[in-house]
């Protein structure tokens, strides 16, 4: 039988704590990628708060030889089969992936974006200064789930496939994020789907110039019909052919 834990967020308080203490953060994690004990030196007890829900224990994985990516995929895996049955409002909550940065997932996330000498690898990706929608995908955690839960395509053998698919190349989805419509996931799907398709087609006449034109495609697309009517077969042509189309003239 797996353990049950208490889903937790951080308090408002310990949250302003570490704003207003960011570059003192920044070094500690820098200084202790393997433990977050220090934490309890800085904030206010207590430092988290449970609330009405469990879910299964796990622990995130950093890879002993330094390298993240041999451990992000299972990583953004494992945050999705734990956590995809939350409510929305804890899953965009920023004061709720500040619980999993600094316990379940701290070094898994201290290793999967390198502080190195720039305090805003710090604050942008473990704090949302960049606004809750754009935190999310900018969070050095919860943008791994999210990017599953999008990718997720239940009707395919391997549900995770295009999943796979975004995390060997962040450039493929990265893009589609900065949109107002990366949140539907129907046109997600239809884009992902096209551009893997593509990558079989033609693996040897893409580059990651093409994933940035892809999304503002699908934005101009939105601009002349309504995105919301699409249906994700529509979005597979349409985006399948544009990048077609572009592979015929710069070849």
């Amino acid at each position: 039988m797996k353990n049950k834990i208490k889903v937790k967020i951080m308090t408002d308080e310990a949250i302003e704590t570490i704003r207003s203490n960011s570059k003192k953060v920044f070094t500690k994690i820098k200084e202790n990628p393997n433990e977050s004990a220090w934490l309890s030196s800085i904030c206010p007890e207590p430092i988290f708060k449970e609330k009405d829900y469990e879910i299964d224990d796990f622990l995130l994985e950093a890879d002993p030889k330094g390298n993240y990516a041999n451990v992000d995929y299972n990583n953004s895996k494992l945050l999705y089969e734990h956590l995809k049955d939350l409510p929305r409002y804890l899953l965009t909550d920023e004061r709720f992936w500040a619980w999993i940065n600094f316990t379940i997932g701290y070094k898994a996330a201290c290793q999967a974006i390198p502080f190195k000498d720039k305090e805003t690898a710090f604050t942008d990706h473990w704090l949302f200064n960049k606004g809750n929608r754009r935190g999310i995908f900018f969070g050095v955690l919860s943008r791994c789930f999210f990017r599953v839960e999008l990718s997720c395509d239940e009707q395919h053998d391997d549900p995770y496939h295009l999943s796979k698919f975004v995390i060997e190349n962040v450039e493929r989805f990265r893009n589609l994020t900065w949109r107002a419509n990366s949140s539907q996931k129907k046109l997600v799907l239809g884009a992902l789907k096209a551009e893997k398709k593509i990558n079989e087609d033609y693996p040897n006449l893409i580059n990651n110039k093409i994933y940035p034109q892809v999304a503002i495609f699908i934005a101009k697309l939105g601009s002349v019909r309504l995105i919301d009517m699409f249906t994700e077969e529509e979005i597979y042509t349409e985006v399948y052919n544009f990048m077609k189309a572009k592979i015929s003239k710069n070849p």
